[in-house]
């Protein structure tokens, strides 16, 4: 097949009686170079620049006349790579464990294509496409595969050379951070002695400081990338754009109906609004049985639904979770009406609240809990009402991370939110509401204010009180004048 010039597409786009090709169409992929473009500008973990790495080489074939230098850019390129990783661990931007890792997926690639052994190279690849969607990747990867196939050599190469210059940027940044954390430990050195009588007269007041140590868990910083880390996963258990084999279009068509999305189950983008609507749809089920665990089940303790034999230990969670509420606000009732200036009354409930949620938030729930056993498989079963995935092992493998997400879930949104003051409140944005980019991250073209919601996928942490957001809402947009049929806006 010949090769189609940049200027060439670009004309055939601009065309005024242009038909709609298919979206697979080498010329419709352009359509979509846009949003692929912003997509990759905007990526920020050292991760999804590492797979991105691997699916540009991916699409490079080492069986030319210049084989042997093409094996020597993509071993000297994965070395390269492989230093960074190594410095930035040094430097501490990255933990010793995604080091391993990291270090790991690039030598098992670089090794299987050094020695063609392609099912692992498979295998690699299709995890770096499934991660890349978690980071995510605008569309269905195989239109972007599709894309980069068609590149030219020089393409992917500047494309291999940006990635090599944003971890060399990271690194930079991570020396920039380095400087700086030693000049304010000199400071810090200079004002110990001031920081040790503070400490001295904190600890005789017995008043307990309300924010968290830098290394502790509980410290916000950590606790926004646990959610976002969340929020990860379930894009990656979710994914319907690259692991589904049958998608139920009808059952897909009321899913759709019921969260007022707009979407049309026989559109090309259908797969996109569906990942982010079954996340969502999760997301609820998670919630409604939840909150049922941890009030209704109180209230009926002869529940068939979680009755198994040893019901109190079943419902330890919820009990010492409704003990702890209610010791907060009795505590609370003494601090209103203690009639004595008392700087411990003022500061115990808050000291109670943050103290045991941070003991609960990480050691509730394990993976042979009852609970979570059972509402993993009911989470299974609803997920199949829509989708089937193409394997069995891919069917374990979801339900192996599902049960990893609902304990993590669980611990974030029911207990380690509580350690936070003040504490944050969690809001999901409904179809149809109008996009406010402070409280919401997503891709929309032009003016924001010409956008809505089309589908909230995991909600918005922020405090109210103060107008800040511990992280955004994740939505995909719709415009609010809706297209003729003719001209869809690929949004």
């Amino acid at each position: 097949m010949s090769k189609v010039s940049t200027t060439s597409v670009s004309s055939t786009i601009s065309a005024p009686s242009r038909q709609r090709e298919p979206a697979d169409s080498l010329g419709s992929i352009h359509h979509y170079g846009w949003k692929i473009f912003m997509w990759i500008a905007s990526l920020k973990e050292i991760e999804s620049l590492i797979y991105l790495f691997i699916i540009v080489w991916n699409a490079i074939s080492l069986r030319k006349q210049n084989h042997a230098r093409l094996s020597e850019e993509l071993a000297d390129e994965t070395n390269s790579i492989i230093r960074l990783i190594k410095e930035l661990a040094t430097l501490k931007a990255l933990s010793n464990e995604r080091e391993v890792t990291i270090i790991k997926t690039l030598d098992d690639y670089k090794n299987c294509r050094l020695s063609e052994k392609n099912s692992l190279r498979n295998t690699l690849s299709d995890n770096a496409w499934e991660e890349l969607e978690s980071f995510g990747l605008p569309y269905d990867s195989r239109i972007f595969e599709k894309q980069l196939n068609h590149c030219y050599t020089y393409h992917k190469e500047n494309l291999r050379k940006m990635i090599l210059s944003r971890m060399e940027s990271f690194r930079s940044i991570a020396k920039q951070i380095e400087t700086k954390n030693i000049l304010e430990q000199e400071t810090e050195i200079e004002s110990t002695e001031n920081s040790k009588r503070e400490i001295i007269m904190l600890n005789q007041n017995n008043v307990v400081d309300a924010e968290w140590r830098d290394n502790d868990k509980n410290n916000s910083i950590q606790l926004v990338k646990d959610i976002e880390n969340l929020n990860r996963a379930l894009n990656k258990a979710i994914g319907v754009k690259r692991n589904v084999k049958e998608i139920k279009k009808e059952a897909v068509a009321e899913l759709f109906n019921s969260y007022n999305c707009t979407t049309n189950v026989n559109k090309k983008q259908m797969k996109l609004v569906l990942d982010a609507v079954l996340q969502r749809h999760l997301i609820k089920n998670i919630w409604d049985s939840a909150d049922y665990y941890f009030t209704g089940v109180q209230k009926n303790d002869n529940s068939e639904y979680y009755s198994t034999g040893s019901q109190k230990n079943d419902n330890l969670e919820a009990a010492i979770r409704s003990k702890t509420e209610e010791l907060i606000n009795l505590t609370s009732q003494f601090e209103n009406t203690n009639l004595e200036i008392d700087e411990n009354a003022q500061t115990l409930p808050t000291i109670l609240r943050q103290q045991n949620y941070a003991t609960l938030g990480h050691r509730v729930f394990s993976k042979n809990h009852p609970f979570v056993n059972q509402l993993v498989n009911y989470l299974t079963k609803e997920m199949n009402r829509y989708r089937i995935l193409d394997s069995e092992e891919k069917n374990k493998k979801f339900e192996d991370d599902i049960i990893t997400i609902l304990i993590q879930f669980l611990r974030i949104f029911y207990f380690r939110l509580k350690t936070q003051e003040p504490t944050p409140s969690v809001k999901f944005y409904e179809s149809g509401t109008n996009i406010d980019p402070f409280y919401m991250d997503g891709m929309w073209e032009g003016h924001y204010e010409d956008y809505v919601v089309e589908i909230c996928s995991f909600p918005a942490i922020i405090v109210e009180s103060d107008e800040r957001a511990y992280i955004k809402a994740q939505v995909i947009a719709r415009p609010k004048e809706e297209f003729h049929e003719d001209e869809e806006s690929d949004y």
